[in-house]
């Protein structure tokens, strides 16, 4: 079958691209080359100080051979919870840094959504660190801006929700913070939620274990983590602990794949 000139199709090859150690760009699939001569135009990245390694990967997906899935290279762990529970602390741990500002306070230390994105663990993670969304003190507005920025830096890719509460602390004000979390986000959001108790040294002094704390803990907390399918991680971050991250990670990544469809 012959074809004449008018009729011509255009191959589009996605390539892969090294970022330099000033920036990164890429080229989207609008763009198109007329000659071998002619550059797309580059789009700029939002860059941040953590410059992510994508060494061969081709596209946006990564297979895992073990269990022969699916999985995106590039996800994001929204940091979720009531001022004072760890939210920012918990973010730089799990980015090996100090990203986000944590220091005792008497008051809200993150006033808006902030992210930070790094490679971890062979993942692209893009933690999302969030203000008090649910202080039934601030304006209806406000926490819908907030929500509203979550949710455009949510874009990159599929969400796992971390819902950060403290292990030596159940305030009133957690008590429906899942309908609370289901209003601001949708009532699937459940299903992509991972609850991460901050103070395990509280616990470690204690000489408890943090399987015997879920066994005792209130029934309204209970609860709550039986909403969330059981999914808790507990973490120290007084001290950095490589396997309490590798646990938050494996638990989203399992979230991902075993989900069809995802929140944005």
């Amino acid at each position: 079958m012959y074809f004449s000139k008018s009729e011509e199709f255009r191959v589009l090859l996605l390539l892969t691209y090294e970022p330099t150690d000033h920036s990164f760009s890429f080229c989207s699939m609008g763009c198109r080359q007329s000659s071998n001569s002619r550059r797309c135009e580059p789009q700029q990245l939002i860059t941040t100080n953590a410059r992510p390694d994508y060494g061969s990967q081709t596209g946006p997906y990564t297979t895992e051979p073990q269990a022969g899935r699916r999985t995106p290279a590039i996800w994001n762990i929204v940091l979720l919870g009531m001022s004072g529970s760890g939210k920012s602390a918990s973010g730089n741990s799990i980015l090996r840094e100090k990203r986000f500002i944590s220091r005792p306070s008497s008051k809200p230390i993150t006033s808006e959504c902030q992210v930070a994105e790094t490679k971890v663990n062979d993942f692209h993670v893009c933690v999302i660190d969030t203000p008090d969304i649910f202080d039934d003190d601030i304006a209806p507005s406000v926490r819908d801006k907030h929500v509203k920025k979550c949710k455009q830096l949510c874009e990159s890719g599929p969400c796992v929700y971390v819902l950060v509460m403290q292990a030596s602390r159940f305030t009133n004000g957690e008590r429906n913070i899942i309908e609370k979390l289901e209003k601001a986000f949708a009532s699937k959001v459940r299903k992509q939620t991972i609850i991460l108790f901050t103070r395990g040294d509280d616990l470690r002094q204690a000489e408890m274990k943090f399987e015997d704390f879920l066994r005792t803990c209130q029934p309204e907390l209970k609860a709550i983590i039986q909403k969330c399918d059981n999914r808790c991680v507990l973490f120290e971050n007084s001290r950095q602990n490589d396997s309490q991250v590798q646990k938050l990670l494996e638990t989203g990544m399992n979230l991902i794949q075993n989900q069809q469809t995802f929140l944005y």
